[in-house]
């Protein structure tokens, strides 16, 4: 017995030994003919042996050695250029390879390490939310559009310009407890199958944002072991980092990316996708709903005003199967997209403008006058314009401009 215990614990010691004398080799390859744009399918490879493989689209690599081929020396090369071959004697774990090829006969090389990860630049990010985001009142301008589609064709079109009064007290808890007024609006006849004239979308989009709902999972950088940070592409400017993790009613892996900007390590785009469970059902919804989530997209985008990170833009979509209430088989496909673009940023006397603001706004239910002179002349929507498809399916319908007048009316 005991020299089966001794066989075990030596067998258990030598695969951690074995496991402990690897690492993973990872960096970027970027393309010196191309202002060091990421070189995907550039191949990498430990000089004289079969280890290696190809970096991504966005020029990034990651390839398990034994640490005793550190001693060799990493090949990178792609067709039509020269073959860089640099040394990675010094490499240790963390560590991030930046490599640059060309197509020059030079034998120079070119190589920087940087021994930060992606953990370690979230977790910087993290510590510089205070400082980079605005954490005071603040009155937020832009347009706001909402577009429908059921089985592939639109059916439902709404664009506003908007107001919306932010109360970010916190850096921490970027909190978007906001009021909001619509200032002009125009939109097309309602022509989904289910009419939908309630609810209010626009309330949902500014509360359901990356910001303040992530706080509590890869936003805190106590738990960042659990989302798996990874290195997901790089350019002059920003670092891009990859985060996956589980909802209860997720069907699988929830992605997430977040943009950190090299200058002061700002979070500047957060971008979230869910696959959520059709099966699942909340206590507050009723057990035999026909509308069944698949997945939803988030987006949010922040822009520098004034020294301070603010929100400038916020994007939601996601797709429904409706169920016949009969079969259970799908009658039919519904995909929504919510989006709004902030372009005027306003900190000043804020308690006095908000005698208009409420916590709903009334894009569904209250008429308006359209305005034709107004949306000509629109900037916002000069830089957004409304999607192609969008025009082209409600237009089969009726023309787009006789509808806004008539639903103006």
């Amino acid at each position: 017995m005991k020299r089966l215990i001794f066989c075990v614990t030596l067998c258990l010691f030598l695969l951690t030994t074995k496991a402990q004398d690897n690492i993973l080799l990872r960096g970027f390859v970027y393309d010196k003919e191309a202002n060091n744009a990421p070189l995907g399918m550039a191949a990498v490879q430990i000089k004289n042996t079969q280890l290696g493989g190809l970096a991504d689209d966005n020029g990034y690599f990651e390839i398990p050695i034994p640490k005793l081929n550190l001693k060799d020396s990493l090949r990178v090369s792609y067709v039509g250029y020269t073959p860089t071959t640099i040394s990675i004697i010094n490499y240790k774990p963390g560590d991030t390879l930046r490599i640059y090829v060309g197509t020059n006969f030079e034998t120079k090389e070119e190589v920087v390490v940087v021994a930060m990860n992606a953990k370690g630049v979230l977790i910087k990010a993290i510590d510089n939310m205070k400082q980079n985001l605005l954490y005071d009142s603040l009155i937020s301008t832009g347009m706001y559009r909402q577009y429908h589609k059921e089985n592939g064709k639109y059916v439902r079109l709404i664009e506003a310009d908007v107001s919306v009064a932010f109360n970010c007290k916190s850096a921490y808890r970027y909190s978007f407890h906001e009021m909001l007024k619509v200032n002009k609006v125009r939109r097309s006849l309602n022509y989904e199958t289910n009419g939908d004239e309630h609810g209010d979308h626009l309330v949902d989009l500014l509360k359901e944002n990356p910001y303040s709902y992530n706080r509590n999972n890869f936003l805190d950088k106590k738990k960042l072991d659990f989302y798996s940070p990874k290195f997901a592409g790089e350019n002059d400017k920003e670092y891009v980092i990859s985060v996956q993790y589980k909802e209860n009613s997720s069907q699988k892996l929830e992605q997430a990316k977040i943009w950190v900007s090299k200058e002061g390590y700002a979070i500047t785009q957060i971008e979230i996708e869910k696959y959520p469970n059709p099966n699942y059902v909340k206590r507050k919804y009723d057990n035999d709903s026909r509308w069944k989530l698949v997945n939803e997209k988030n987006v949010i985008k922040t822009e520098k005003v004034n020294g301070k990170y603010v929100v400038s833009s916020i994007e939601r979509s996601y797709n429904h199967h409706v169920l016949n209430v009969n079969t259970g088989q799908v009658d039919f496909i519904v995909e929504e997209s919510f989006e709004i673009y902030f372009a005027d940023f306003n900190t000043k006397n804020i308690g006095a403008s908000l005698g208009k603001f409420g916590a709903f706004s009334d894009l569904y239910t209250t008429k308006y006058g359209y305005n034709t002179k107004f949306w000509s002349s629109y900037e916002p929507l000069e830089e957004n314009p409304t999607p192609t498809q969008v025009v082209a399916d409600l237009n089969e319908k009726r023309k787009l401009e006789e509808q806004f007048g008539e639903a103006g009316k």
